[in-house]
């Protein structure tokens, strides 16, 4: 009986597509009823690369992302329901996170901004919107990501053992499901400066397989100098987006090697620095781990999933050795995360972003009549 269905939704940190997700709650169980990918319009990924790297924002044109895009994820709903042949009254709500533009939890006034307006997404559907999933927490005190570590444990715990789930989109993030605890943070990037570097140079949006990345020789000197970013370095709670690891941070650090350094070196230099960070931020964390459990786009990149599986102690593999599929993980988080709001719950999310009391996650947008 389909009769609790929420969707999720994510576009994730590299920006180039929609994942829906409709999930069935039934006694406390989520049943998969449909999932689908939507390529994000070219226009919208300009507007969105142009936000992202902007200096200083431009208000009026975040304005025209945020009500583009949310038509944009409105229009891609009525799309996905009418595939799965669901009716919009079925829907108890939509969990969109929206897509990340600035996220600067470290500023003088910490803020993250994420676009694709819920308003304008429940009004065109009709169907409660839950939005906005950071600010509460961010105005409580914590960097307002990462989220999905929560949902990781509420899916993937299991009692008397360690478990490591390492999400690659566009930033990487790693939970570690323990007895213990739970602990969650940002590595570093995932796929966004391979993105960057392959569409700058006219290679595509992306690296498929990472034949390219593979076909260059990691240079050493580039390495220590981003290895030497100060965030790295720095503890956890963390967090970090495509607003700080993108071409002009990288192009201060090719100034700094002040050498001549082909593309393709760049590039496997890149992954490298993906998979070295990825790995010292598990060094540093006490664990008994075996097994690392990818998901998110990074799972396609083989060359990345190489270096990571040399890099590393555990060995490698998805979560959909644990039943869900990597590629929608997030998006069925983002539907998990709008049934707790709509339940009422709050997190105490201390541990993962420093928050100091607990939050609800997500602002719910009604349907103006």
């Amino acid at each position: 009986m389909v009769d609790n269905v929420f969707i999720g939704l994510m576009t994730g940190t590299s920006a180039d597509s929609l994942d829906c997700a409709a999930i069935n709650f039934l006694d406390e169980e989520m049943h998969v009823v449909g999932l689908k990918n939507y390529d994000i319009p070219d226009k919208l990924k300009d507007q969105i690369k142009e936000n992202i790297q902007a200096v200083k924002l431009d208000v009026l044109k975040v304005k025209e992302l945020d009500v583009s895009l949310g038509i944009f994820f409105a229009e891609s709903v009525e799309d996905f329901l009418n595939s799965l042949s669901l009716k919009k009254e079925q829907i108890k709500a939509i969990g969109s996170h929206g897509q990340t533009i600035k996220h600067e939890p470290q500023s003088i006034k910490p803020y993250s901004l994420q676009v694709g307006d819920p308003q304008i997404m429940s009004d065109y559907l009709g169907i409660k919107t839950i939005g906005k999933f950071r600010d509460d927490d961010i105005s409580s005190g914590g960097q307002g990501a990462p989220l999905s570590p929560i949902f990781h444990k509420e899916v993937f715990f299991n009692p008397g053992e360690e478990r490591i789930i390492a999400n690659i989109g566009g930033i990487t993030n790693i939970s570690i499901l323990s007895d213990q605890g739970l602990i969650g943070f940002d590595t570093g990037p995932g796929n966004c400066l391979l993105d960057a570097w392959n569409k700058l140079n006219l290679k595509g949006d992306y690296d498929k397989d990472g034949k390219w990345a593979k076909s260059g020789k990691v240079n050493n000197a580039l390495l220590e100098v981003m290895m030497g970013d100060k965030y790295f370095k720095s503890n956890h709670p963390k967090s970090t987006g495509p607003d700080y690891f993108n071409l002009r941070w990288l192009r201060r650090c090719l100034e700094e090697v002040n050498k001549e350094i082909t593309a393709n070196d760049v590039q496997a230099t890149l992954a490298e620095l993906t998979a070295l960070t990825l790995a010292n931020s598990l060094k540093v964390i006490e664990h008994k781990a075996e097994c690392i459990y990818f998901c998110g786009g990074g799972v396609h990149n083989l060359d990345l999933q190489e270096r990571i599986s040399k890099n590393v102690e555990q060995t490698c593999v998805t979560t959909s050795d644990l039943g869900v599929d990597p590629d929608y993980l997030e998006a069925i988080c983002f539907a998990w995360l709008a049934k707790q709001r709509i339940d009422g719950i709050k997190f105490d999310m201390e541990q993962i972003t420093g928050s100091k009391e607990e939050v609800y996650l997500g602002k719910v947008f009604d349907p103006v009549k």
